[in-house]
């Protein structure tokens, strides 16, 4: 057995290859940015720190659309359509939350009067006229006339409700926590009331997204991941992935996502194409965390984070169209199930340039490297199971479901 797996070894070098495609953009500010957003591929904002930077032209250039006191700090923004953006957080000169609004795409901008001392870190609207806003000390604010004014909801928590998310006007989640002791919250009447919700894990949780009304994701410390499949009533653990930092998530459908975080001097982006069930490392190679993402398309992304950073993509993050993974296969996989060995063709007759390997839960077990337009790969030490090959060329990528014997 010994030789059987020093064999496989000699064959599969475990190492992993690159694909990432983002470009560092100079927004000309080392401050740390928290968030971002945009109403399409062009116009957008960011905000960190008391500044808040808006660009028109895709982010090649931006402007300071408002600054606001030296102790202010704004933490998420929210494009509501073309004309209403909204950005929160805390003025920790009066100890006030702060909610800042602009009714004309950022020429000027009004701070909302809200009576909490709460340190606002997310806000979501569920329809033009309602919108919630979540933070520390459990605050959850709603407001029901497009965010003129607020109102506290009782939320039965004093933890830090890091993110808020609704999928429609009833019913929405909060999450957050504590160290070791991670906390989501439900509600089904528009807040009026608010359920702690099982979780089967307790690490804090700092982001939370829905893909549609009943799947949805929860990231938290050490690269966790939670889903759901019934509108959140219970979660189950994904495949955690290896993330430190302030984590979020997103997906642009139903099967491709991304989570952006790193430490200080580490950006890191982990990317899904198959709603979870395999996650790949497409990080940029810049020196410095990244805390916020956003797509306003498929294929076009951004991301930014502590000095100033802001990455973009157009590519969805990789060098190579990623579409359809498990449509139409560009690689035959052959024979399938398999008790040894397995071929695999390019169908296209392109050079395969590296398969990858990945076992049932997600983990990169194995990465063969060639330019043949077949290869053959031996199975034998592996168990019996379920396993994903990722197979590259240089114009295509797919990934295929092998089942060993």
């Amino acid at each position: 057995m010994k030789s059987i797996i020093l064999s496989f070894l000699l064959i599969f070098t475990l190492h992993q290859i690159g694909l990432s495609q983002w470009e560092e953009i100079n927004i000309s500010t080392a401050i740390n940015l928290s968030s971002v957003h945009f109403l399409n591929e062009d116009t957008g904002f960011v905000v960190g720190g008391n500044k808040i930077f808006k660009t028109t032209d895709g982010g090649m250039t931006w402007e300071t659309s408002f600054t606001a006191g030296d102790l202010f700090s704004f933490e998420d923004v929210l494009l509501v359509d073309e004309n209403k953006v909204f950005a929160v957080g805390k003025n920790f000169d009066t100890n006030l939350s702060v909610i800042a609004n602009t009714k004309n795409n950022g020429d000027s901008w009004t701070l909302v009067d809200v009576a909490s001392t709460s340190f606002l870190s997310s806000i979501f609207f569920s329809s033009p006229t309602t919108a919630y806003c979540s933070g520390s000390g459990g605050v959850i604010l709603k407001s029901t006339d497009a965010g003129e004014s607020w109102e506290t909801l009782d939320s039965g928590t004093s933890a830090f409700l890091q993110s808020i998310y609704f999928v429609n006007d009833l019913v929405g989640m909060a999450v957050g926590g504590g160290p070791a002791n991670g906390l989501i919250l439900k509600t089904q009447d528009g807040g009026l009331s608010w359920n702690p919700v099982s979780s089967p894990s307790n690490n804090y949780f700092q982001s939370v997204f829905f893909v549609e009304d009943q799947i949805g994701y929860i990231v938290g410390w050490n690269g966790e991941i939670l889903k759901t499949e019934d509108c959140g009533s219970t979660w189950i653990i994904q495949n955690s992935v290896a993330m430190n930092g302030n984590l979020e998530v997103t997906f642009t459908d139903a099967n491709t996502g991304y989570i952006v975080g790193g430490s200080s001097n580490e950006s890191l982006i982990q990317k899904t194409e198959n709603g979870g069930d395999l996650w790949e490392d497409i990080s940029p190679d810049i020196s410095a965390g990244l805390i916020g993402v956003y797509f306003p398309s498929f294929e076009v992304g951004y991301a930014v984070g502590a000095n100033g950073t802001v990455v973009k993509t157009k590519s969805g993050g990789v060098l190579t169209s990623t579409n359809n993974l498990f449509s139409k296969p560009d690689f035959r996989l052959f024979p399938n199930p398999t008790s040894n060995r397995v071929s695999i063709e390019s169908l296209e007759k392109e050079p395969i340039l590296r398969i990858r390997i990945f076992d049932e839960t997600g983990k990169l077990i194995g990465v063969k490297e060639d330019q043949s337009t077949r290869m053959e790969l031996d199975f034998l030490a592996y168990p019996a199971g379920v396993y994903y090959l990722e197979c590259l060329t240089e114009n295509r990528r797919s990934i295929s479901k092998l089942v060993k014997k």
